[in-house]
């Protein structure tokens, strides 16, 4: 999905090439429920809705502005599987195992959140998470090496798009996003 199709305010959203890969990283084929914590505009749990309208996706987030320009896109979408809830990670996760949980925004609770979305995540499912920081990357990296997980990996996406520049052209570069996923062991 192009990042043109959603509604945008300055609330954060993940790019489309960040969420291709991400969402490739999710491996929601057949799976049944995704939980994306810290859905900010909810470019990730809305493509994946729309890309697997089987899917049930819970998305939380605690931004008021988040809240409204999500609920505009989801409506926008016709995305009727997603359940968006306003609330704090990790206090707020649901009580229900998820298949898949992608983490794209954590503000100061980033250990904690791993720790309960592993405690909410099936068996073999996968957790992803997105960091512009590299610190929030390396912290998590770490809460995740003591954890049983598997299939640890690390890729940074970095993504220029052509410009025009007057008579010429250029590469307008996008920050540079780290995915961290794994599977549950």
């Amino acid at each position: 999905m192009k990042d043109e199709e959603f509604l945008r305010t300055k609330v954060p959203m993940t790019k489309a090439e960040v969420r291709a890969v991400s969402i490739d990283k999710l491996q929601l084929n057949g799976k049944s429920n995704l939980l994306d914590v810290g859905a900010g505009t909810g470019s990730v749990s809305i493509q994946a809705a729309v890309e697997f309208p089987d899917l049930q996706v819970t998305s939380i987030e605690k931004n008021p502005d988040a809240i409204d320009i999500m609920t505009k896109n989801i409506n926008q979408f016709h995305t009727e599987n997603i359940s968006l809830i306003k609330t704090n990670a990790p206090e707020g996760i649901p009580d229900e195992d998820f298949d898949a949980i992608f983490v794209g925004g954590s503000g100061s609770n980033l250990k904690e959140i791993i720790t309960d979305c592993l405690a909410h995540l099936k068996k073999g499912g996968a957790l992803v998470l997105n960091f512009i920081l590299i610190e929030n990357a390396m912290t998590a990296y770490q809460v995740l090496m003591a954890e049983n997980v598997n299939d640890l990996e690390m890729t940074q996406v970095d993504v220029s798009k052509w410009h025009a520049l007057g008579k010429g052209h250029y590469f307008k570069h996008h920050n540079p996003s780290i995915v961290l996923s794994s599977t549950k062991g």
